[in-house]
């Protein structure tokens, strides 16, 4: 059981070389790209948990979220789920858009008759 938690984040991986992501991967990051602050924050705040792990032989976890999502999420933020929610309820699930390689992801599968347009 850990001490303190961090909520990490995906995005500490930057644009991966490398999918899926393993635990040794280390990603690949643009240290002054548009969007650094977030990645290098989350890599930081990382860094420093596992520092004062070291140094004060404390239990954390860190836990890297992917693709999270909510009820108060905006439909039109243009991340992967609330793009497939919102492209089921205008096609009626019978029609998706697949980002990327679908081989690169051979463990991700969707049950279309789950999908329930509101």
């Amino acid at each position: 059981r850990a001490k303190i938690f961090q909520a990490s984040t995906s995005e500490v991986y930057g644009d991966p070389s490398q999918h899926p992501q393993t635990e040794e991967y280390w990603g690949n990051v643009n240290p002054v790209g548009p969007r650094s602050c977030y990645d290098e924050g989350k890599r930081c705040a990382e860094t420093l948990f596992f520092d004062y792990r070291r140094q004060h032989d404390l239990r954390v976890k860190v836990a890297r979220i992917f693709n999270t999502y909510g009820p108060r999420m905006h439909p039109n933020d243009g991340r992967v789920v609330s793009n497939f929610i919102a492209r089921a309820k205008i096609f009626q699930a019978s029609t998706s858009e697949v980002y990327g390689d679908p081989s690169q992801h051979p463990q991700t599968e969707e049950y279309w008759g789950n999908v329930n347009p509101v």
